[in-house]
């Protein structure tokens, strides 16, 4: 009995040293990681959900775990990278994406975070063709030996978005050529697939919009058909505000980081639930 006892703990002490330290820089890869690697591997998130990743800054017991990580599942397209560049484990799943399904940022970004806009993990369709199986093959590639529970957890998550994607298709098939407003130009991808245009209040990151051109947004949004107008937790809603009584619309919140979800899913499933109420009501 000894002896299986102490087989077992050996086996247990061995499966705890080798397994893989994985950090990721934003709540929806932790989410996604932790979903596909169960117990399995060890996951920890960098930027809290409640901060804005694109004014991090990395503080020493950040580049300790980022010194410590077997792998580090990042953003890429000027999101993370500037932090990351002197580390080796590092998988750029935005990079996965074909640039030619990407979103051209508008000028004033372009110095800030490169050319493309970088919310590529707020398209469920980038998630299930591109990023999960980026993620899924990488830690396969590392843990052969788990790679059977890998790729059938993986499977699973795919599986869950295609199905709230079902959900985003019926709610927003017929909305082409309709507008919204989002205080950051996160959700550009969801509302690009059903051709609606996201008029962005925010000019540059930390900066406030000025009167024209929350003038000007507001103007475009009386001549069009406006669904809905939209914050995020992470920034101020001020000019949201503004905006909203001007147009005698509620704003909605529609969280990019999934601050409250358990699941990615669970992040689209609440995007979903925001969007539906901005252009039904409760």
């Amino acid at each position: 009995m000894k002896k299986m006892l102490a087989v077992s703990f050996v086996s247990s002490f061995i499966i705890w040293v080798f397994a893989l330290n994985i950090v990721t820089t934003i709540n929806p890869y932790y989410l996604i990681v932790k979903q596909i690697v169960g117990e399995k591997a060890t996951v920890s998130v960098l930027i809290k959900p409640g901060s804005d990743p694109h004014t991090f800054n990395p503080t020493i017991s950040d580049v300790k775990a980022l010194s410590n990580a077997d792998l580090i599942v990042a953003n890429g397209l000027g999101l993370d990278n500037a932090y990351l560049k002197n580390y080796k484990k590092v998988l750029l799943v935005g990079e996965k994406i074909p640039s030619k399904y990407l979103v051209e940022l508008e000028e004033e970004h372009e110095h800030e975070e490169g050319t493309y806009n970088p919310h590529v993990w707020l398209s469920i369709d980038f998630l299930t063709d591109y990023i999960i199986p980026a993620i899924r093959d990488e830690l396969v590639r590392m843990d052969k030996q788990n790679a059977t529970f890998y790729e059938k957890n993986a499977k699973m998550v795919i599986n869950s978005l295609k199905e709230v994607s079902k959900k985003f298709d019926s709610l927003l098939k017929d909305k082409k050529g309709a507008v919204v407003i989002l205080d950051h130009p996160s959700y550009v991808y969801l509302f690009k697939k059903y051709g609606i245009q996201v008029l962005a209040l925010e000019e540059g990151h930390g900066k406030e919009p000025s009167a024209r051109h929350l003038k000007n947004i507001i103007e475009h949004a009386k001549r069009s058909n406006l669904i809905g107008v939209f914050v995020g937790p992470q920034f101020k809603a001020e000019s949201i505000k503004v905006v909203s009584n001007e147009l005698k619309k509620q704003y909605k919140i529609l969280d990019p980081l999934g601050s409250k979800a358990k699941t990615i899913t669970e992040l689209f499933e609440n995007a979903y639930n925001s969007i539906r109420e901005a252009v039904y009501g409760k």
